[in-house]
């Protein structure tokens, strides 16, 4: 690609050594291997790999924090977070779910985690007891909201540059491809459970690429399908400019942007293969549904037929028919409708400050009604859960951080393909979340938090993302 050689604007930048690495970059190069380990890793699902992940993510947002707070010192003009003051109300929420409270005031803020916990001494509550009916389990949420949190922050801090925003967002669908092809490859080996042809999990029911569920393995994927998508417009635009400036009429196919335009188009259609091979039901609606996004936010005839085109194709090249015989077998989950409508009735007795962030698993067995020897650790509806797990106020917290930022993503849409792109990327995330609960998997939500920092930055005055 062509970089922009301009220096950003209201700061200077002095030469490097040829082969030098300046301290910003590490950090920019410390996202981008998060960005990369967390799909390979399978989300880091498991602790061996989530653990280092998030320790690496609190690196790389402690240090921008840092290298922030100094270069404004310094008259640098870096801009706040825009959602931080409802993001750090939701983290203030959270942490006093778990300070203890005495018995009376317990009782009146949260009926629930009163009756939680008489229910679990058989005695009446005297000593003073957290909000949160599983305190450890809040903590592990705390943690893993501050370090997205602080990610995502360290994105929108050190991408405003339209070659590392662009790097980036060409890692993400980097990874959907290679996460595709590894999936196919796997799919039509001897072993299809058996990940990376070394490691079988105990329950490989679900085991799909790298990933142990594939729903979550889609969940990945649907956000790189449209900047895959997007990537292949701007190249279309290219060619289109190249068409008109030099009148060369079709011979413009055979120069550079008509072969990234072809290329770049058959990266796309390969994620939706892997798309679709995953027969992921909710993934499937979701990539449907965002599938709109980009041609409506650019308003363009010619970049919307290309988006159509290549969709098209890569759905016939793997057909409908595995998703055809899942709805006719199962349809939506009764078990997860009978789930929702359980989680409904936890709602009115934790109504102000929720069970604890990540605490419904403990919660949830009091209201089971059915499956009872079934243990549920997460709703597969993010939006709901996030008022069971941290009341009406959390959700709502929750509610303004989301309308901020598609509304920055929304700005960000009118001015180019790529930031179209990235529009459809997080609405095919929010999409898909409606039925499962990707943002809880470590590499997932590692990624949707990196792209809504590029968003929320897209959403302010900032050089397009397009070749200059």
């Amino acid at each position: 690609m062509i970089e922009s050689q301009e220096p950003r604007r209201g700061t200077t930048s002095a030469p490097r050594a040829r082969g030098s690495v300046a301290p910003r970059d590490l950090v920019r190069l410390t996202i981008l291997f998060v960005l990369a380990m967390g799909p390979l890793s399978g989300g880091a699902v498991f602790d061996p790999a989530a653990i280092p992940l998030l320790a690496v993510m609190y690196l790389a947002g402690l240090l921008s924090w840092a290298r922030g707070h100094w270069g404004r010192a310094h008259g640098e003009a870096i801009p706040r977070f825009p959602v931080l003051r409802p993001v750090l109300a939701l983290h203030a929420l959270v942490l006093f779910q778990l300070v203890p409270l005495p018995p009376g005031l317990l009782r009146w803020l949260s009926p629930g985690s009163f009756a939680f916990r008489e229910e679990l001494a058989l005695l009446p509550v005297t000593s003073w007891a957290p909000v949160s009916v599983n305190p450890a389990a809040t903590l592990r949420g705390l943690l893993f909201l501050a370090g997205m949190t602080l990610f995502a922050a360290a994105v929108f801090r050190e991408f405003e540059e339209p070659r590392w925003r662009r790097r980036l967002l060409g890692l993400v669908v980097t990874m959907g491809l290679a996460l595709s092809l590894e999936a196919l490859f796997q799919a039509a080996s001897a072993e299809p459970t058996k990940i990376y042809g070394l490691w079988k999990p105990a329950e490989d029911w679900g085991v799909f690429g790298p990933y142990v569920n594939r729903a979550n393995f889609a969940g990945y994927l649907v956000m790189a399908i449209p900047l895959a998508l997007g990537f292949a417009a701007q190249a279309l635009q290219d060619v289109r400019r190249s068409w008109s400036r030099r009148r060369v009429g079709w011979l413009a196919l055979g120069e550079a942007a008509g072969s990234a335009t072809l290329f770049r188009s058959a990266v796309a259609v390969a994620v939706i293969v892997g798309l679709m091979a995953s027969e992921s039901r909710g993934a499937l609606m979701a990539f449907v549904l965002s599938m709109a996004a980009i041609p409506l936010a650019l308003r363009r005839r010619s970049v919307a037929a290309l988006v159509l085109v290549v969709a098209a194709i890569g759905v016939s090249w793997v057909g409908l028919s595995g998703f055809a015989v899942a709805f006719e077998a199962r349809g939506i989950k009764a078990s997860r409708l009978d789930l929702w409508a359980d989680a409904l009735q936890i709602v009115p007795h934790f109504p102000v400050l929720g069970v604890g962030l990540n605490a419904f698993g403990a919660a949830y067995p009091r209201y089971q009604t059915f499956s009872k020897g079934l243990w549920w650790g997460e709703l597969h509806n993010e939006y709901l859960q996030s008022a069971v797990d941290m009341g009406l106020i959390g959700a709502a917290l929750a509610g303004i951080v989301l309308t901020r930022l598609y509304g920055a993503a929304l700005r960000g849409a009118r001015r180019g393909a790529l930031e179209a792109a990235l529009l459809g990327a997080l609405l095919a995330s929010a999409f898909s979340n409606v039925v499962e609960s990707n943002w809880q998997v470590p590499g997932n939500a590692a990624t949707f938090a990196a792209l809504a920092g590029l968003a929320l930055r897209a959403g302010l005055d900032v050089p397009k993302l397009e070749a200059p």
